[in-house]
């Protein structure tokens, strides 16, 4: 009986130093990977409130699970290098992401420019489609709808041009504080394409995009 409980002791003892030595090898490679994910994160100049977050926590949980206390030592070398640095990331302030807004002028003329240009480049696109389709063997018959909306769209883009009004309907119109076509200034009192103006000195007119002479705004067209 004492031989055995003399075996089962000294069994203890020999598997007891390898299997502390096996905890402390994972702990090492738990706080090595914690350190790594620090150093991405402390990284990077604009960080996420998430990301941001995530290293305050890995930061929390570095300093109670991989220091230890003045009396001790530290792990590893590599862990007090990092320590430093980790801290040196903490303490540089991380600048806010800026937004630049642009100020975009949206007015007739350049709303049709811009449909117009769109309207081009699908008119471009389907008359490659045609030629590539009649190149591959397809019929005149099987190509005549995809012909007949090229036809329809694309032979006359620029179909914005009004007719041209009489010198007494253009008077009565302005008169009425209407732009010359009869239709109402938008709220800077401008038609058109006609952008309002600072001239300096304040004073503001309505300039029409395409060029031309400048002219006193009419008055809000909401108003009327």
């Amino acid at each position: 009986m004492v031989k055995l409980i003399s075996k089962i002791l000294f069994a203890i003892i020999i598997c007891t130093p390898a299997m502390a030595a096996d905890s402390s090898v994972s702990e090492r490679q738990d706080c090595d990977t914690m350190q790594s994910r620090i150093s991405e994160l402390a990284a990077i100049e604009s960080p996420t409130d998430a990301q941001s977050d995530e290293l305050a926590k890995l930061q929390a949980q570095y300093r109670t699970n991989c220091s230890k206390s003045a009396g001790g030592r530290r792990a590893t070398t590599t862990s007090r290098i990092s320590m430093a640095t980790m801290a040196a990331a903490a303490a540089t302030p991380v600048a806010a992401p800026t937004t630049t807004k642009e100020t975009v002028v949206v007015n007739v003329g350049s709303v049709l420019k811009d449909y117009l240009a769109d309207l081009q480049k699908l008119c471009d696109d389907l008359s490659s489609d045609i030629e590539m389709l009649a190149d591959n063997g397809t019929s005149e018959g099987e190509l005549k709808p995809l012909q007949n909306q090229y036809n329809a769209n694309c032979k006359e883009i620029d179909k914005s041009k009004t007719a041209e009004l009489d010198v007494e309907t253009i008077t009565k119109n302005v008169n009425a504080g209407l732009c010359e076509d009869g239709s109402k200034p938008n709220k800077f009192g401008c038609c058109g394409d006609e952008i309002f103006t600072d001239m300096g000195n304040l004073v503001f007119a309505c300039c029409p995009e395409s060029g031309g002479e400048c002219h006193p705004p009419l008055n809000d067209g909401n108003a009327l």
